[in-house]
């Protein structure tokens, strides 16, 4: 007596299919493996075309400032405060920088002055108009 739940043992089966292997991929030719050759060549390339590239770029102008500004900060180590300079450098470049100041100072006293002048002649200028 089977009950509708049950499954009768009959009705379960194995079934196997058997297919032959697949064949084997070719084998390559004997000789060069291109893309072995490829895998192992492209570092190798790639490091040239950087170097090259680094070589060009350091011959610009742009190399020759990177290279100045390593040449400084090298020398900006030993020196002492940090600035690289020599006194007498130093002291020249205070020199000219008074001088400077005073060319400026002479200079806005000239504006000044300049400006005066301009003003008087407009006040002349407007009171003989009234």
């Amino acid at each position: 007596m089977w009950r509708e739940t049950l499954v009768s043992p009959e009705a379960y089966g194995v079934h196997m299919l058997q297919v032959p292997t697949p064949p084997l991929p070719p084998t390559p030719p004997p000789g060069v493996d291109l893309n072995f050759l490829l895998d192992q060549l492209m570092p190798i390339v790639g490091l040239v075309v950087v170097f090259v590239g680094l070589r060009w770029l350091f011959r610009t102008p742009v190399g020759e400032a990177l290279a100045e500004r390593i040449r400084m900060r090298v020398r900006g180590r030993g020196a002492v405060g940090g600035m690289g300079e020599d006194p007498q450098r130093m002291t020249a470049l205070e020199e000219q920088v008074s001088q400077l100041l005073g060319q400026v100072s002479e200079l806005a006293e000239r504006l000044d002055f300049a400006e005066r002048l301009l003003a008087e002649q407009r006040g002349r200028k407007l009171g003989a108009g009234q």
